[in-house]
């Protein structure tokens, strides 16, 4: 009995010992971060605005539907009851020979009741069944466009986001090395007040710089959280807390981008596309108007009984052939060919403004990718020179070969050439992804990645950058 206690006494302990560390296990918070194919993944998932255009596609399909249905037949079931105030026949009277036969007398009911069967089919109504499912089909196709529009935005403002925070985080690495340097020549310029080899004034200097540089780094940090706010409500994320950005190496900044060709972007862009299909659609309005002029012809026919309170139901039916011409209507067949037409010259300049304005975003795509190339070149040259510049005046000024001022104009140099580099190089990838957009040639993840697991759960945590690029700049 003595073993049996001790081994349930360690049995125990063990289930103790083993339930808290896998509890705790399970409160961890599991690392993860967002990339930028993940954060455009996550936002196709998640962004309203592309769900709504996704949406679309599908009341579009609905429609499209709707309109094949015209043209097939349509059978619909009637019943009523009807109380006239003198006895009516519950069939029509058919006198086919005299004299009249007893057989011939419909039966007379006061209380009628009556069912039917009915059908009508079209026949031709002007074409108008026919461009109606053109027209659907069209707006379909234009809400897909719409769609595929949408999506190109949507990763080109998240690239411009995540390009803007890894442009702030490395501004803020740089503004942090400036705070650490003037701590330092502040440092430099007490020790030099107190042996009584420099003057107050440049202790005030110092001090200046040095407050202005922490209120620099107050504000970028402002900028970071802002622009994290825009790019969760941009990725369509609903969940409270912060979530990790991992800021991926980017590929060489002197990279071959593509070329600006015209005929290539008008042949993808989803935009020009849907104006091309609002002028085919509206063409075939202006068709379908002109259709109403022409005679509606469909055939009927119906099948049913009518009964009186003894419910002994009298067979019947129809069947035939209707035409409808429209004679005089006060100008409106016109005046809609007419609204049609101007619609019509509408949607063409329409297309032809954005031709324009596509030709237009090509050239400035092309000019900012080159123009930021020249401007890395050169900001490249001037941070290695304000840094060895930084490095110079600094020695100097413990040595006693210039005054406070040089050092921090120095560090003045350095941060604004930083600054510069670190904006052209956002500019680049900018003016990248605005020339794949004008294109029509966005990087859109596969529909496996789309459909994935992609709806990560925010984590806790800061955002989290490659510590090689981050020490480097602070170096």
């Amino acid at each position: 009995m003595k073993w049996m206690a001790q081994t349930i006494i360690f049995f125990i302990l063990g289930v103790v010992a083993f339930f808290p560390a896998g509890a705790a296990a399970q409160k961890a918070p599991q690392a993860d971060s967002f990339g930028l194919s993940s954060l455009i993944r996550y936002a196709i998932r998640h962004n309203p605005a592309l769900r709504i255009t996704r949406q679309n596609i599908e009341i579009e399909n609905q429609g499209l539907k709707a309109a094949q249905a015209d043209r097939m037949p349509r059978i619909d079931v009637t019943g009523g009851y009807t109380r006239y105030r003198y006895p009516a026949p519950l069939t029509p009277i058919v006198i086919s020979s005299l004299p009249l036969f007893a057989t011939d007398i419909p039966d007379f009911e006061k209380n009628v009741y009556d069912g039917f069967a009915t059908f009508s089919v079209p026949l031709f109504k002007g074409g108008r069944l026919l461009r109606g499912v053109t027209i659907a089909g069209l707006k379909k196709s234009m809400a897909q466009d719409f769609h595929t529009r949408n999506l190109h935005e949507l990763i080109y403002n998240v690239t411009a986001v995540y390009y803007k925070l890894a442009q702030l985080d490395q501004l803020l690495g740089a503004c942090e090395a400036q705070v650490k340097g003037l701590e330092a020549h502040r440092r430099d310029v007490e020790s030099f007040l107190k042996a009584g080899t420099a003057p107050k004034l440049d202790l005030f200097k110092a001090d200046t710089e040095l407050a202005a540089a922490i209120e620099r780094r107050i504000q970028t940090q402002n900028s970071i959280a802002n622009t994290r706010e825009l790019l969760r409500s941009l990725i369509g994320m609903d969940e409270p807390g912060e979530f990790t950005i991992a800021f991926e190496d980017t590929p060489t900044i002197h990279g071959e981008t593509a070329k600006a060709d015209l005929e290539r972007a008008l042949a993808g862009r989803p935009d020009y596309k849907a104006a091309l299909s609002k002028v085919k659609m509206i063409e075939e309005r202006v068709v379908v108007a002109r259709g109403k002029r022409l005679p509606d012809i469909y055939g009927a026919g119906d099948y049913g009984g009518k009964a009186g309170d003894s419910f002994a139901f009298k067979e019947n039916w129809s069947l035939g052939v209707r035409l409808m011409l429209p004679v005089f209507d006060f100008g409106r067949i016109g005046a809609e060919i007419d609204r049609e037409r101007l619609e019509l010259m509408n949607a063409k300049e329409e297309e032809r403004a954005l031709r324009l304005t596509i030709a237009r975003e090509l050239k400035e795509a092309q000019t900012a990718i080159v123009n930021a190339d020249e401007r890395i070149i050169v900001s490249e040259k001037a941070v290695s020179s304000a840094r060895e510049q930084v490095r110079i005046e600094d020695l100097r000024y413990r040595s006693g070969d210039n005054t406070s001022t040089d050092v921090i104009n120095a560090e003045a140099a350095l941060i604004r050439s930083r600054s510069d580099h670190y904006q052209a190089r956002f500019d680049r990838h900018v003016a990248v992804a605005f020339l794949k957009k004008a294109i029509g040639d966005m990087d859109i993840p596969s529909d496996t990645a789309i459909n994935g697991d992609t709806s990560r759960a925010p984590v806790t945590g800061k955002i989290t950058v490659p510590t090689k690029s981050t020490t480097e700049e602070t170096k």
